[in-house]
């Protein structure tokens, strides 16, 4: 994994050294609530009077006030865009993942025939992760099943679902159609669990152990790809 590490580009390794690190301030925000956030970070030398600098060579720019926020509601700011970016970065460099379990051909014929969009098609087929907030189920409030977009499995129940503000469609349980694969998954963060169609194989997204943050009933957070599902309304 470190090799792996090594042989990424640039950005990649950035992305997933900044996550790293917030990842540890949110935690430590998290077990020492009492504790100021970032308390045990101090800047180097030179940060501070080079920001005072920039503000004397601003002194005709109209003062901006500075917004002020609780640090109860930067703490949970913090960790939900850490959450945000533990899931959002591929995991395909450490990934040995289980292909679909349908034959290609019908993958063929699902995109061709327009059942499946592009984006259907790269989460479910090449277990792609869609963009965050892009979701129109994300609003959906509506009674009913989320099923799969691809075979029509039904997998999530309307009653399950709740607002995670990651930016997927979450859910805190899943129903028979849904099928787990731990371990062989893994980011430069945390071992994650993929969550796939029992039926048809396809990529869902992940589910995470930390849905205690929401106080949800199994503590459990599935993290699903909108892209993924196609919502049944009770008639």
């Amino acid at each position: 994994m470190v090799k792996a590490y090594f042989r990424m580009k640039l950005p990649e390794v950035k992305f997933i050294t900044l996550s790293l690190l917030i990842f540890i301030q949110a935690v430590n925000a998290f077990l020492n609530p009492t504790m100021p956030l970032l308390a045990r970070w101090s800047p180097p030398k030179g940060c501070i009077k080079k920001q005072r600098i920039i503000i004397k060579m601003n002194e005709d720019q109209e003062e901006i006030p500075t917004k002020t926020m609780s640090v109860k509601s930067s703490r949970r700011r913090l960790l939900r865009d850490c959450l945000i970016g533990s899931c959002f970065f591929p995991a395909a460099a450490f990934a040995e993942k289980a292909g679909p379990k349908l034959p290609q051909s019908d993958w063929d014929e699902m995109l061709k025939s327009g059942k499946l969009t592009k984006a259907a098609y790269s989460v479910l087929h090449d277990a792609a992760t869609e963009r965050p907030f892009t979701s129109e189920l994300l609003q959906e409030k509506r009674t009913g099943s989320y099923c799969c977009a691809a075979c029509g499995t039904k997998l999530f129940e309307s009653k399950t679902k709740f607002n995670s503000g990651t930016g997927w469609p979450s859910f805190y349980d899943k129903l028979e159609g849904v099928e787990l694969e731990t371990g062989n998954y893994m980011d430069m963060l945390a071992m994650r669990t993929e969550v796939h169609c029992v039926k048809c194989g396809g990529h869902l997204g992940h589910v995470f152990d930390d849905g205690v943050i929401w106080e949800v009933p199994t503590g459990k957070r599935y993290c699903i790809n909108g892209v993924a599902l196609n919502f049944t309304p009770v008639a």
